[in-house]
């Protein structure tokens, strides 16, 4: 089979997922299907797959209303069967909404970040906790590693040397199959205006999955030191969005949590 053979609808869903920074194994579980199957699909093996395999898609991809009609209007060309755009419309869920929703839900201070770890939103125990009224109130984009490596915040991270080469070792690894994004690559411009990024990225060599909790500690203005842990929720398989909520990572901060009522 040449690329002459290859039908528009397969080669959209092979376009639309490198798109959106995804390899053929994470489409194919985010999807529940192998493979096997996904790579089929993008070379035109499989010529008539079902409405359901191909809404899956459109979840799995996030694919907004412009780029889910091109890819229905291919497979109607494909197999002659029509997809009920509106039905499906009605049963997709935000993952930005649904990431708020529990962020704000929580009673721990909780903050969400999207693929690139741009911070999404915050709870009001994250605002407190991290002093950055400010900040927030401003409502500008903000990236946790920026955060992490402002040199006024810096001060208030105790132990700040192992804390970021933790998170940038973490980044390097989450976003591994992102570095081909136009805003990947301006993110990673900006990240590189802070010397002390580029002396840790230089030497970072992220070795396997990271492990799913760490504990630093936090200088607050009125709480004192504070011990945390981290506790990351992802909600697909995709990353599209996390959230990272802070538990008291020893007693004396278990205290403190009890006394602010979180």
């Amino acid at each position: 089979m040449t690329i002459h053979d290859v039908s528009d609808f397969a080669l959209l869903v092979a376009q639309f997922r490198q798109q959106h920074g995804m390899s053929q194994g994470q489409l194919a579980q985010a999807t529940r299907l192998s493979r096997t199957y996904v790579y089929h699909l993008e070379t035109g093996q499989r010529i008539n797959p079902s409405p359901h395999v191909v809404q899956n898609i459109v979840r799995a991809l996030e694919l907004r209303h412009e780029e889910r009609e091109k890819l229905y209007a291919a497979y109607t060309a494909l197999t002659g069967q029509f997809i009920d755009s509106e039905q499906l419309e009605s049963t997709l869920l935000d993952l930005g909404e649904l990431a708020s929703l529990l962020v704000h839900n929580t009673s721990y201070p909780a903050h969400s970040l999207d693929r690139l770890w741009f911070l999404h939103s915050w709870n009001d125990a994250a605002i407190m906790l991290f002093e950055v009224w400010e900040l927030v109130a401003k409502g500008d984009q903000v990236h946790l590693l920026s955060l992490v490596f402002d040199p006024q915040m810096r001060r208030r991270f105790h132990g700040w040397e192992n804390l970021a080469r933790r998170l940038v070792t973490d980044f390097l690894y989450n976003t591994r199959t992102l570095t081909h994004l136009p805003e990947y690559k301006a993110l990673w411009r900006h990240l590189r205006e802070f010397p002390e990024f580029r002396r840790l990225a230089a030497a970072a060599y992220p070795r396997g999955k990271p492990a799913p909790s760490f504990v630093f500690q936090v200088q607050h203005s009125e709480l004192g030191r504070v011990t945390l842990r981290t506790a990351t929720t992802v909600f697909t398989g995709l990353s599209s969005y996390s959230m990272v909520s802070y538990v008291p990572g020893d007693q004396q901060t278990l205290a403190i949590y009890r006394r602010q009522g979180w």
